[in-house]
């Protein structure tokens, strides 16, 4: 604990006269890349990261927060996994698959040979039996509605279909996955990467129930393992020597910490103590400053901030109380001077980034048709509004946010606000359970489509969390998902986005870009639209000073692109079974088709 306070004591004071971005541009230009910081690679083959918040869980069929997937998709692996440029569908578990000339059967051919971190075999009836346990209500699984293409799931997950033989999944032999779906899904392919379609081992979770997933108990078949974990502090992860691409994996071992101080964060990474400062970590005012730096890294990024209204509460059950609340928020005041530019004021649910999709006319701010709605609802003036809080999980923006929207409520509106801190657990289950009035929220998009945003807030889907609920938006959901006519399926989506925005239940804020900083030693960390990034890409160059080639000897997601073939009648997929413990298949440039995927 001493030797932590001194490197933070000593980072504050690097932080502190470091961010000099004219001086510094100008010795970039004579001396060369100008860091932010230490760059001596640790001495150990070791990646350190800031994973930011304590995870909720790491079990992958309830995992739904970013510091939960990104420990989730390092310890356990899908059918198929995402290239970490591209995000199109690789093979992970499977070597090839098939799908059907009328897009409804996928057919999955695992790899020979795949095992558990304890030596277990892992074959297709682990995927059938944890699909179906993501999909049973008691499992009470936020995410189970990313699995309802699947013929039956949607049903089955509801509790009004009970047999779960009649859901689209079979098994028949050790190493193939047979999955029908209710209707084409062009981005399947893309799901099957995600957590809720993450296998978890059988005989270890009905052995140890919830506990499961401690040190000790926890059986994982990604390219690493759980070795320690000190709550609240770090995940300990080692090699996987089991995973059946050990061979290629190039870290011993990875420390993941908990960090949410944005401030701290930024700190260690500039004291040498962490080679990656993940993107959220780094304050929004320090941002200007660090673009002269050549460790820091922005770019697009398909995620949306906004609030949630729990509708079910009074006096959020009013729509012209809800517009209101809307009306009051000056996004362009918020990106401009509270974030420094470095967001966009945004006033949709779904991000940028999508060609064929016309966003309805976004939330804007309105004082004189805040003051108005409010006054609809029967407080004018905000006379007899009870006072409401703001709740938000631990994080310097998320607080000046949340002081900002307070001052803009009391100043427009004139009602009484405070603020709510919680611990991300804690948050997760009081905003889950509905027990807030508004609460912080984004989302991250799971594939490049505007369904991916707008499903969340679907009635039943367990990432609503605002208690609302229309049957007319998920009649046009359930029309899109089954129209065949693209452009028309884009109309219905826009549709039920514009019905979403007029009833208020969400508040958009702004849109996200990434930011986040990187040592120069590490390799394999590529900005793409959903900021995944897998960790058995990742390695430690120790000659990178030296301009030695930094990926000499590596095959990299380019190399794996040249040798695929058409598998008989349907989509690209991976000729014959690779041998055991041989080389990986490689994926060609056209790759199978779909939209990218988180």
């Amino acid at each position: 604990m001493l030797r932590l306070r001194r490197v933070l004591l000593v980072a504050a004071a690097l932080l502190a006269t470091g961010c000099a971005p004219r001086g510094d541009a100008v010795r970039a230009a004579a001396h060369g890349p100008l860091y932010f910081g230490d760059v001596t690679p640790p001495r150990a083959n070791v990646l350190r990261y800031n994973n930011g918040a304590e995870p909720e869980t790491i079990d992958p069929g309830l995992a739904t927060g970013q510091p939960d997937g990104r420990l989730v998709r390092t310890l356990f692996e899908g059918l198929t996994v995402s290239d970490p440029r591209t995000l199109e569908p690789l093979p992970g578990q499977a070597y090839r698959w098939e799908r059907s000339a009328d897009g409804l059967t996928c057919t999955f051919h695992l790899r020979p040979g795949l095992r558990w971190s304890d030596g277990t075999p892992l074959t297709a009836r682990d995927f059938v039996w944890s699909w179906l346990r993501v999909l049973r209500p008691e499992t009470g699984a936020k995410y189970g509605g990313l699995l309802h293409p699947v013929a039956g799931a949607e049903a089955f997950n509801r509790g009004e279909l009970k047999d779960e033989a009649k859901v689209g999944l079979a098994a028949p032999d050790e190493s193939t996955l047979v999955v029908r779906l209710a209707q084409p899904t062009p981005y399947f392919l893309h799901l099957t990467s995600l957590p809720p379609c993450l296998p978890a081992p059988r005989h270890v979770v009905e052995r140890w129930q919830e506990r499961w997933t401690l040190p000790g108990h926890i059986v994982s078949n990604g390219a690493f393992v759980l070795a320690t974990w000190r709550q609240n502090d770090r995940f300990e992860l080692a090699r996987n020597p089991r995973y059946w691409d050990a061979g290629h994996v190039r870290l011993d071992r990875v420390t993941a910490y908990s960090i949410e101080d944005l401030n701290t964060a930024t700190n260690l990474y500039k004291a040498g103590a962490l080679d990656w400062n993940t993107s959220g970590y780094v304050p929004s005012p320090f941002i200007p400053y660090l673009r002269a730096y050549s460790d820091f890294r922005s770019g697009p990024y398909q995620a949306v901030y906004f609030y949630s209204i729990s509708v079910t509460r009074a006096p959020f059950d009013d729509v012209w109380v809800r517009r209101a609340l809307n009306y009051a928020v000056d996004r362009n005041a918020i990106a401009r001077d509270l974030l420094k530019g470095t967001r966009e004021p945004w006033g949709n649910l779904t991000p940028r980034g999508y060609p064929d999709y016309r966003r309805p006319p976004g939330l804007s701010y309105d004082p004189e048709k805040a003051r108005a709605c409010l006054a609809r609802a029967g407080y004018p003036g905000g006379k007899g509004f009870r006072r409401i809080a703001i709740l938000f999980n631990t994080s310097e923006d998320h607080k000046r946010i949340a002081e900002a929207i307070q001052a803009m409520w009391t100043r427009v509106l004139g009602i009484p606000v405070e603020l709510q801190n919680m611990e991300w657990g804690s948050y997760m289950q009081a905003s889950t359970a509905l027990q807030y009035d508004v609460a912080r929220r984004s989302w991250i998009g799971d594939y490049l489509d505007p369904g991916t945003f707008l499903e969340i807030m679907r009635t039943g889907d367990g990432n609503n969390r605002t208690g609302w609920r229309d049957p007319r938006y998920d009649r046009l959901l359930r029309d899109a998902a089954v129209e065949l006519d693209a452009a028309r399926r884009m109309e219905q989506l826009a549709a039920a986005e514009s019905l979403l925005l007029a009833d208020g239940p969400v508040i958009p804020i702004y849109h996200y870009a990434t930011a986040e900083l990187v040592k120069p030693y590490v390799r394999g960390v590529h900005q793409n639209a959903l900021d995944t990034h897998p960790l058995k890409d990742i390695w430690i160059d120790r000659g990178w000073r030296r301009g030695a080639p930094p990926l000499a000897g590596r095959a990299t997601p380019e190399d794996r692109r040249s040798s695929i073939v058409r598998v008989a009648g349907t989509q690209p997929g991976f000729a014959g079974p690779p041998p055991a413990g041989g080389p990986r298949p490689r994926r060609a440039a056209d790759g199978p088709p779909g939209t990218a995927s988180r």
